[in-house]
């Protein structure tokens, strides 16, 4: 009789998204909710369904969804009475997605993420002392989108080391997870570089 394989329970820190249809799934308010949900702890389909006030039969689609995707994961089986009752959590404790791909970006604009959002988003650093010019808002979104693929690829290097296997206390997994991605982020070169150009882009004001 075949072995049964073990059922790998792990939590990652930082997941990225490649997936275009993971990427429309967490900007859809029925399976972002849900994943807010689960983010913090393990539910069964009928803790969701009652929290959510659904059908577990939607609820349970929701879910199925999810962990198709990616987004959400099987931690847990336990016998009550008879049945096999099923706990999902989300698949990771921070979530982020990679819109570098044209796949990717049609996805991230579908969702939100477009080119007036890239823009509103350049313009809100003048809040923090970072004034863009008039004419650099083309260059500024390119230097931006460079960067972010950037973070990205060595956010999702830190994250392969896999810490979580190898350590339970969910407090020192995320510390040092943090500390490894600061690392990581001021010892790129590359990124050091692009960082640069895109602040070049701006005027200080404070």
């Amino acid at each position: 009789m075949p072995r049964k394989q073990k059922q790998d329970n792990t939590i990652k820190e930082y997941l990225v998204i490649e997936d275009p249809a993971a990427i429309k799934l967490l900007f859809m308010p029925k399976f972002a909710d849900l994943l807010k949900l689960i983010g913090t702890g393990e539910m069964s389909v009928s803790d969701i369904a009652h929290a959510m006030n659904i059908n577990p039969g939607s609820a349970y689609y929701r879910l199925k969804t999810l962990e198709k995707h990616g987004l959400a994961k099987l931690v847990r089986e336990e016998i009550q009475g008879g049945v096999v009752k099923k706990y999902y959590r989300k698949a990771a404790a921070n979530i982020t997605i990679n819109a570098g791909t044209p796949e990717n970006k049609a996805a991230a604009a579908e969702a939100g993420m477009d080119e007036s959002y890239k823009e509103r988003l350049l313009r809100s650093m003048s809040y923090f002392g970072y004034e863009l010019p008039e004419g650099r808002m083309e260059q500024a979104k390119e230097r931006l989108v460079a960067c972010d693929g950037r973070m990205k690829a060595i956010l999702a290097e830190v994250q392969s080391a896999g810490l979580e296997k190898f350590e339970s206390d969910r407090n020192l997994v995320a510390n040092a997870y943090q500390l490894a991605l600061v690392f990581r982020l001021i010892d790129d070169k590359e990124l050091s570089s692009s960082l640069r150009t895109l602040i070049e882009s701006f005027k200080k004001t404070k």
